[in-house]
């Protein structure tokens, strides 16, 4: 009891601590995993936004060049997939006008038509392919942190291979695999390491079903608990009001049917965040710059001032 009690705390605070990786925590010890933790196991932000993964610093590590660090690679399949069917439906546009009208023309543009939707596709190969074709990246889970497991390895002080095998990471993950991605393909049964429990401990506490194991992923399991285990009942009006959820969410409501509104919340904050920050840099080197003028200026309507006195 003492041990569900401690985690659906751990829980209720991370609901309100958006960001930080449980791979970073688990780096040192597993009580800070517990600290940042957003569920029993997650040892990051809130329970919501530990699905991130403590692998989360891959992906930002190919696609961070855009705008945020972590925006090009969080949206690189929606914006693959948004890409190419958009240069498809173009393509068919341009397919039936050119059908009604017959004609050499009208075959010529046709083949004008693929071939562009043809370079366009090649063009997002190229540009997101690493990433694309990351299949850990393709499993659905919202890149909260923006990191990939590169650069939380590099934090850290290792290697992709070495940070794979401190946490029992499949050993094909590539670097570029988001953090969250990373985190939610961790065993229960080293996220309960992490949580210093043993596997029949955290099973209990968060009444994993009977089809979970010791080799089952974090992300799979925890998508099993019902929002009352892991939140704890005590706190789940709160979490509701903070992720915006009506009535329809319950205490018997799985965490995998929500956590994509709450990690999508969550990354939405990081990025706002990131923004800010950028601006008021830049503000601050626009009033470092002015500062530094000033003072030639004083000088110089001082040079001027003295011939008239």
């Amino acid at each position: 009891m003492n041990d569900e009690k401690n985690l659906n705390e751990e829980n209720n605070e991370s609901v309100n601590n958006e960001e930080q990786t449980p791979v970073e925590t688990e780096e040192t010890t597993a009580e800070q995993a517990e600290e940042t933790a957003e569920t029993p196991a997650e040892t990051a932000e809130t329970p919501v936004e530990t699905e991130e993964t403590p692998v989360e610093t891959e992906v930002s590590e190919t696609a961070e060049t855009e705008e945020t660090p972590a925006v090009a690679e969080e949206n690189t399949d929606v914006e693959v997939d948004e890409a190419v069917a958009a240069a498809q439906a173009a393509f068919e546009n341009v397919k039936k006008d050119e059908q009604k009208k017959g004609g050499k023309g009208g075959l010529i543009a046709i083949i004008v038509a693929a071939v562009i939707v043809v370079a366009i596709v090649v063009v997002l190969a190229v540009k997101f392919g690493p990433s694309m074709f990351n299949k850990y990246n393709r499993l659905g889970y919202v890149d909260v942190s923006g990191r990939t497991v590169a650069q939380v390895a590099e934090e850290q002080g290792m290697d992709v291979d070495e940070f794979l095998e401190q946490f029992d990471l499949p050993s094909d993950m590539p670097g570029n695999t988001t953090e969250s991605a990373a985190y939610n393909c961790i065993p229960v049964s080293k996220m309960a390491e992490m949580y210093g429990m043993d596997f029949n401990t955290i099973k209990e506490v968060l009444k994993f079903p009977d089809d979970v194991d010791e080799d089952t992923a974090w992300g799979d399991a925890i998508g099993q608990v019902k929002l009352g285990d892991y939140v704890g009942e005590d706190n789940l009006a709160e979490f509701k009001e903070t992720y915006g959820f009506g009535d329809d969410i319950t205490a018997d409501t799985l965490w995998k049917d929500v956590r994509q509104t709450v990690d999508e919340k969550s990354r939405q904050q990081r990025i706002e965040s990131e923004k800010a920050e950028k601006e008021s840099d830049k503000n601050k080197d626009t009033d470092s710059a002015e500062s530094t003028e000033a003072p030639a200026e004083t000088e110089s309507a001082d040079a001027t001032e003295a011939p008239n006195a």
